[in-house]
């Protein structure tokens, strides 16, 4: 079957990059909405490049290209993720230990 990710490297692999690409979009949006009142100060062509108007040219070109993913979905993503790291953290503080969770031999 070719195309599709069968191993769990592959999966564990894609998994993370798709974290990755999650991150960078979410926070080229918010720098891009951080710097929008940018006052450059660079505005001859004898001085070089302001570095805040390089990073938001290539913060805006990241979002350009995943102009076709649609807000609700990257939300969504967001949202599950955020209470999956929630509902981990929660059920490992509030869980009961037990001799097998602790791996612990009872002897007579």
């Amino acid at each position: 079957m070719q195309g599709r990710i069968t191993s769990k490297p592959h999966r564990i692999l894609a998994g993370i990059l798709a974290v990755l690409v999650l991150f960078i979009v979410v926070f080229s949006a918010f720098y891009v909405a951080m710097e929008a009142d940018h006052d450059c100060c660079a505005h001859s062509a004898s001085e070089h490049e302001c570095p805040i108007c390089e990073c938001l040219e290539k913060c805006e070109a990241v979002l350009s290209a995943f102009k076709s993913v649609s807000v609700k979905s990257v939300h969504t993503v967001f949202a599950v993720i955020v209470l999956i790291s929630i509902a981990h953290i929660l059920f490992a503080k509030f869980s009961p230990r037990t001799p097998v969770s602790s791996k612990v031999q009872l002897n007579n």
